[in-house]
């Protein structure tokens, strides 16, 4: 397929992904006149630079939206209604998400950790969220991913990755991967529910509808063999989803975890002689950081730091997070990314 093909086919494939959009209003184009999602699209602009397809509360989703609004970057907003209706599994979607490369050469994940990463746990094709970059004609999925080619490649003159920093952070990314943010929001901590009660009420009974959803698309698509894989490893995952946030142990485990990782990162402050994690330099790091600590909070493991163990310098180093442009854009001004922050 020549390069011409092949971006003819990504416009149309980025086109049918953002037909499923139900609502007008979840169309949108963001940039630095209009930050958030408040006027619908018109149709008869010229495409941005990029198309995002996100949900409002999707974690991962908001680890890009934050880079993007760093970054100044004017975008396409397309954002997926999700309970009940999971546009996110439609197979316009899913067509779309498998052109990227990470999708042609990582195994589906069929398993789950209570984590997102792609790294350790496998790719999702039919989550959020999913970048397309119209002036190279490109298709990106997982979010770490995203992140670090927009700072690699449209990074200029925000220094997110220094050279001299960049395994380090790296490394950080990857411990908030690794952060059991999905199990903490589905399932229970067995020592007490701190879940927003909406959350608490809506969770039961949610992977039933996944799978409803699942298998009704799977019906349109046998003769698909790429989508077939796809929707019959998702639905894989999904149930041992359902089973993993039901084990109190599992649970029991998760929230450990998420506190240790809270606790290494209290260490790694105190090194610290500035106001970031490498001093006085904002990097990727403290961006994603940014993001876990702002979902813990609204999950109620604010307790983390802020609790019968107080780390007085994650509390700082939150605090003066959640005060970032970037991270009010893309999480606590958005609309429906659901926030609850205890910053005093």
């Amino acid at each position: 397929m020549s390069d011409q093909q092949s971006r003819t086919e990504i416009r149309e494939l980025t086109q049918a992904a953002i037909g499923v959009i139900e609502a007008p209003g979840r169309a949108t184009v963001i940039s630095a006149e209009n930050p958030l999602p408040a006027v619908a699209r018109d149709a008869t602009s010229d495409a941005p630079p990029f198309e995002l397809f996100h949900f409002g509360f999707s974690i991962c989703s908001h680890k890009v939206r934050a880079v993007l609004s760093e970054l100044g970057l004017e975008f396409g907003s397309n954002q997926f209604a999700g309970p009940t209706k999971y546009e996110n599994y439609t197979p316009e979607y899913v067509r779309l998400r498998l052109q990227s490369d990470v999708a042609k050469t990582s195994k589906f994940v069929s398993g789950f950790s209570g984590a997102s990463s792609v790294d350790d746990d496998g790719f999702d094709p039919l989550v959020v969220p999913t970048l397309v970059d119209n002036q190279a004609g490109k298709v990106l999925a997982d979010s770490k991913l995203i992140c670090l080619y927009l700072v690699n490649t449209y990074g200029g003159g925000h220094d997110l990755l220094p050279d001299d920093l960049k395994d380090r952070i790296l490394q950080e990314m990857d411990v908030v991967d690794q952060t059991p943010h999905v199990a903490l929001l589905y399932g229970a901590d067995p020592e007490g529910d701190t879940r927003p009660t909406d959350i608490q009420s809506r969770m039961p009974g949610i992977h039933q509808i996944k799978f409803e959803s699942i298998k009704g698309h799977m019906s349109s698509v046998q003769g698909d063999a790429n989508l077939m894989a796809a929707y019959k490893a998702k639905l894989e995952k999904e149930k041992n989803a359902e089973a993993f946030v039901v084990d109190g142990t599992a649970m029991q485990d998760a929230t450990q975890l998420a506190e240790r990782l809270i606790a290494d990162l209290e260490t790694t402050l105190q090194a610290s002689t500035g106001t970031w994690l490498f001093d006085d330099r904002f990097t990727l790091a403290d961006l994603v950081w940014g993001v876990s600590l702002l979902r813990l909070d609204y999950l109620g493991k604010s307790q983390f730091w802020d609790g019968d163990t107080p780390r007085p310098n994650v509390k700082a180093y939150y605090q003066r997070l959640a005060a970032r442009p970037c991270l009010i854009n893309a999480i606590v001004d958005w609309p429906g990314s659901r926030k609850r922050l205890q910053t005093s």
